[in-house]
C-alpha cells in the first residue's frame, strides 16, 4: 500500500513480499555500519517485518519500502522511529539505500517526503534525525532537507548528533 509519493518515488507499506529486497540492504554490513542495530539475519528481517506491520496498525508509520516510479525498483528503506534520548521520546527519520542507488539524491528526496508527512499527516512541529557523528553522507541529506544541528548525545551506547527540522 503506497504511502506517499515524491517526485521519482512511492514509499509503500513493507510486506513480506520484499524480504529478499530487504535482505539486500540490511544484511550488508556497508549499508549497515553506522547502525545501531547492525547487520541483519535472515531471522532479523522476518521480525523487522512483522515489526514494521505493527508499527503501521498501532501507530499509522514505521519504516516504508522505497520504489522508483521509473522502474518500480526496489531503492531501500526510509521512515520513522521512535528512541528515548536523554529521558525524551525524539520521533526521528531514518532510511537505508541499496549501494547502487546510493549517490542519486534519493536519500534527500525520501527524507524530505517523510518531513512533509510528518508535517501534514501527524501534524507534528519537528523531527528530529539521530546521526552518527562520522556519517557525512547522511549529515549532508539531513541539511538538505532542512534540519539543523541541534546537540551531540548517545543512544544505547552509539554517539550520536542530533539533528532537528521544525515546522
Amino acid at each position: 500500500m503506497s504511502v506517499f509519493e515524491t517526485e521519482r518515488l512511492y514509499i509503500c507499506e513493507i510486506t513480506d513480499k520484499d524480504s529478499v529486497a530487504l535482505r539486500l540492504v540490511l544484511s550488508d554490513p556497508e549499508i549497515m555500519k553506522y547502525s545501531i542495530v547492525g547487520v541483519h539475519s535472515d531471522e532479523d528481517i522476518t521480525k523487522y517485518i512483522a515489526n514494521c506491520k505493527q508499527q503501521y496498525d498501532t501507530k499509522g508509520y514505521g519504516q516504508w519500502a522505497i520504489f522508483s516510479k521509473a522502474d518500480s525498483a526496489f531503492i531501500g528503506i526510509c521512515g520513522l522511529n521512535s528512541h528515548s534520548v536523554e529521558g525524551e521520546d525524539l520521533l526521528h527519520v531514518s532510511y537505508r539505500l541499496s549501494l547502487s542507488q546510493q549517490g542519486k539524491g534519493f536519500a534527500s528526496e525520501a527524507t524530505s517526503g517523510v518531513v512533509d508527512f510528518c508535517k501534514v499527516k501527524l501534524k507534528r512541529k519537528y523531527i528530529s534525525a539521530l546521526i552518527d557523528p562520522n556519517n557525512v553522507p547522511s549529515i549532508k541529506v539531513a541539511t538538505r532537507s532542512g534540519f539543523s544541528f541541534l546537540k551531540s548525545s548517545s543512544i544505547q551506547g552509539f554517539k550520536v548528533d542530533i539533528y532537528q527540522v521544525y515546522f
